[in-house]
């Protein structure tokens, strides 16, 4: 799955390349996916798309937005997969889920892995969106240490999940995934089962720390080494804890690395500076 920094790079290329195009066509590919959600049939994607130009993208969390026209944009959002803008003679996939074609002879494709929506809306939609902006992105003006203290005291399961259940869940913090997850607790010295109750105000600025540092590292490498950006390219942050990490020495002590089975997905950590609870 994307996360923040995939996001925000991707909408950042979005928004210097596709700026000014005009949609030709849209199409379904040859792929289907049961968990690939579209808010509109095919032909009226394609219908309302045609003549109109991309005005624009941004990102907010996991989301990416490209605008299109004064007041719609296609809405990608909680989603695996990939975007990829192809060159004008270059042959295309011949397998993928989604298809945009612009009258400079430039396509884009969409893939999906997992799940995820492209929603074609008014921008006046969003609101009532079930999906809609909620939570606070990571590295944006708003995610402060004293508004994270109080998210952290607004979750609801905070005495029965721990802090990974935490910082997944998009409602409060929005834009961190199990990806960048791992490297923040490990930075942070967290184990990911740590409820939050039992986190002393040092540990709690060390995972703000963790998470601002974390994210930004990201960003400015353009997203994780494993994921591509719109131009097919894979980003430049190499994760210090992942499955490839299991077996291996902790950079910090040597402890080896293990995987822990937990809230439905894998972690990866040092059981030595990551202390179980």
């Amino acid at each position: 799955m994307i996360e923040m920094p995939e996001a925000a790079t991707i909408s950042r290329q979005m928004q210097d390349t596709l700026t000014g195009k005009t949609f030709k066509h849209f199409t379904r590919g040859p792929l289907t996916h049961t968990f690939l959600w579209l808010n509109k049939p095919a032909e009226e994607y394609d219908s309302i798309l045609s003549g109109q130009k991309a005005t624009g993208s941004s990102s907010y969390g996991r989301s990416i937005y490209l605008y299109v026209g004064d007041t719609r944009l296609l809405w990608f959002g909680e989603f695996g997969g990939r975007i990829i803008l192809h060159s004008q003679g270059n042959p295309l996939p011949a397998k993928y889920h989604l298809r945009w074609d612009f009258t400079d002879g430039t396509s884009m494709t969409f893939n999906m892995q997992m799940w995820g929506f492209v929603n074609l809306m008014e921008r006046s939609e969003i609101p009532a969106h079930p999906y809609a902006e909620v939570g606070i992105p990571p590295l944006s003006e708003k995610f402060t240490h004293e508004r994270f203290d109080q998210l952290l005291e607004e979750y609801p399961e905070k005495t029965r999940k721990g802090v990974k259940g935490f910082l997944v869940t998009s409602k409060f913090v929005n834009g961190i995934g199990n990806g960048y997850l791992q490297d923040i607790l490990f930075r942070a010295k967290i184990h990911p089962a740590r409820k939050i109750p039992t986190l002393s105000s040092d540990e709690r600025l060390a995972l703000y720390t963790s998470i601002q540092d974390t994210l930004e590292a990201a960003v400015r490498l353009g997203g994780r080494d494993d994921e591509r950006d719109l131009l097919d390219q894979p980003g430049g942050y190499h994760r210090l804890m992942s499955s490839h990490s299991v077996g291996q020495p902790c950079p910090v002590c040597g402890t080896t690395i293990q995987k822990l089975a937990y809230l439905g997905g894998a972690c990866y950590l040092c059981p030595t500076c990551q202390e179980a609870p």
